[in-house]
């Protein structure tokens, strides 16, 4: 059996997007053999921040895409704005997105992606089952 080690979900450009994201991810990551629940949870908050993000400051999220790279969980949301991320001073009207992403992965990297760019989060390794 040959397992994918890409997947790509198109999104809604509404307020739904996160959520489909989310649910759609995690099939894809138990597949590929990541089950530890507490990891699945950092996982969904990670999608959950690069969608928002996208739809909120950046024109609506165009896709999100999940690559296995070496081991490593790549996950990248993709928008029109070629605008690039910028962490800023939490409020109490936002700016948390990037720092709780920053939090929860090991690297984040932006490229251009047609019209406007990619954001992608690489997920820290996930815990071996005993």
């Amino acid at each position: 059996m040959v397992i994918a080690t890409s997947a790509q979900l198109r999104l809604p450009l509404d307020h739904s997007a996160p959520a489909i994201a989310r649910h759609g991810a995690k099939p894809v990551l138990m597949n590929w053999g990541f089950i530890d629940e507490h990891w699945l949870g950092d996982a969904a908050v990670v999608i959950s921040e690069l969608v928002s993000n996208a739809i909120i400051h950046a024109d609506g999220c165009v896709e999100l895409s999940l690559e296995l790279r070496r081991g490593r969980v790549w996950i990248g949301a993709a928008d029109r704005s070629s605008a690039v991320p910028r962490r800023r001073a939490a409020t109490v009207d936002g700016g948390h997105g990037l720092a709780i992403i920053a939090d929860l992965t090991v690297q984040l990297h932006v490229q251009r992606y047609h019209r406007g760019k990619r954001v992608w989060a690489v997920l820290r390794p996930c815990p071996v089952a005993d």
